[in-house]
């Protein structure tokens, strides 16, 4: 606006924005929309950082499964080698028992066709079959020959390349364990059954095991009680092997989570650090040319209404009005990109509370809000803060209230007792448009703002400071119904 204006003989003169001033306008804008992080600057930046999180998951998901498995895999393998082994050492010791007791006659082999199997070794034979279990008894004498069998047919055959055989005559007792039999094996033609079975081949020695060896018997055994315990015993170590691993990766990962956060956290602090630098640097040189300009701007238009018919002019108090608001900007600015130095000490909240709405009731008045205050006997204590910031804190709350209400409303201040002990409670309560809930998570964020007009400093600024307090600041909305915003703070 500029140019002159004549009332009563007089020519007052209204200042205009010079140029330089409104370049400055122009920069100072610029330099916020830059700094103002935007969704579209956001999307890339999120597509270039190393999800540690995924990572992690992935990896470590993959490494402990690895790991889980083969250690269940062992121990499976070593509870069912163990179990059948002691099985097969209790029927070495019954076998050598029975040997003590009958004569070490009974392997004579004396090479008739056929072979005639002797009553000793008929009685011994008989014995063997007594045990649980069985599926197959071959006994072979020093030659090889299978002197008895459960089986008719072998009765008299010597089987060839039968290095088990060997290692049993040598005196060592050989033990295989399966789970199914090997059709490939004469031996073990016609078994028939399937599951976890011993094929033993036991030395047996004279003189209660302490002589040479007399003979060998081969048995099969298909232990079902035994067999039981083993699928038992594995199904204890794969379970347990899947919930230790399930239990270490949860740990983990929630370590790792809470690192990611750490981290994060740390790197948007650096990043407003930088950007409150920037900030900071182009505030005060762009701030204190504004003022000047602006303060001049301002007294002309008070001039032009003080001159007009009974102190009213409408394009004098809309001067005023956008004057003011750039002024707030710019003290947003200041004081959002600078650690004031502040002094905690007991500060009234009531008091602090009405000097803020005296101030704002030109915009109460103009949008047509009623204002509600009120306060309790735990409200009117003092609260732990340092007495202007907190006017600025809650004046950028109010301020966010009255903008919220455009065509009236109710803007209701309340203070009283937290729920906490030792801790004072302010609401603020609006009427207005309420806030999206997917806009929620990002309304204490700097520069973020939904209005054509500013910068988006507000909350962030107000949480900042409830923050040096020591105060939490909370904010709930409901869209269509209206914002809440409480604030505790320790008291004096």
């Amino acid at each position: 606006m500029g140019g002159t204006s004549s009332h009563q003989g007089r020519l007052i003169y209204v200042s205009a924005p010079t140029a330089q001033s409104r370049f400055k306008l122009k920069f100072l804008r610029m330099a916020v929309n830059a700094i103002r992080p935007s969704d579209e600057n956001l999307t890339p930046m999120k597509r270039l950082t190393f999800d540690l999180r995924l990572w992690f998951a992935a990896v470590s998901f993959g490494t402990i499964t690895v790991i889980c498995i083969l250690s269940a895999f062992w121990v499976s393998s070593f509870i069912t080698r163990s179990l059948l082994e002691r099985e097969s050492e209790v029927s070495q010791e019954f076998l050598e028992s029975v040997v003590t007791v009958e004569r070490n006659d009974i392997f004579h082999d004396g090479g008739s066709e056929p072979f005639i199997p002797s009553s000793a070794l008929l009685e011994f034979a008989q014995q063997i079959v007594t045990m649980p279990d069985l599926l197959r008894v071959n006994i072979y004498a020093a030659t090889h020959r299978v002197i008895w069998s459960t089986e008719r047919e072998f009765i008299g055959k010597i089987f060839a390349d039968n290095d088990e055989l060997e290692e049993a005559l040598k005196g060592r007792r050989v033990t295989e364990i399966g789970t199914l039999p090997d059709e490939k094996k004469l031996e073990h033609v016609a078994l028939g059954r399937s599951g976890h079975f011993i094929e033993a081949y036991i030395p047996i020695r004279a003189d209660r095991g302490n002589g040479p060896v007399l003979g060998v018997v081969e048995i099969y055994k298909l232990p079902a009680a035994l067999d039981i315990t083993i699928r038992k015993g594995q199904r204890i170590a794969w379970t347990g092997a899947g919930i230790a691993a399930l239990i270490l990766f949860l740990t983990l990962y929630w370590i790792v989570q809470r690192g990611a956060r750490v981290i994060e956290q740390q790197q948007q602090r650096l990043g407003n650090m930088e950007a409150f630098a920037a900030v900071g640097q182009m505030a005060s040189a762009v701030a204190h040319s504004l003022r000047n300009p602006m303060s001049a701007i301002r007294s002309s238009a008070e001039l032009l209404r003080s001159e007009q018919l009974g102190g009213k002019s409408e394009a004098a108090d809309n001067v005023i009005r956008e004057v003011d608001r750039m002024d707030g900007y710019v003290r947003d600015l200041l004081a959002y990109a600078r650690s004031e130095p502040y002094h905690l000490q007991a500060v009234d909240p009531l008091t602090v509370v009405e000097a803020i709405i005296a101030k704002q009731r030109r915009s109460i008045d103009r949008n047509k809000i009623e204002v509600q205050t009120s306060a309790d006997c735990a409200g009117a204590r003092g609260v732990l803060a340092d007495a202007m910031l907190l006017e600025q804190a809650l004046t950028s709350v109010v301020t966010n209230a009255i903008e919220a209400m455009p065509e009236g409303g109710k803007l209701a201040i309340s203070i009283g007792p937290s729920n906490h002990d030792h801790e004072v409670r302010i609401e603020i309560a609006d009427t207005g448009r309420g806030i999206p809930a997917e806009l929620m998570r990002r309304v204490k964020e700097s520069y973020f703002t939904t209005k054509t007009r500013g910068l988006g400093l507000g909350l962030a600024l107000a949480s900042g400071i409830i923050d040096r307090f020591q105060g939490k600041l909370d904010i709930g909305s409901t869209p269509g119904v209206g914002t809440r915003v409480s604030i505790n703070l320790k008291t004096a």
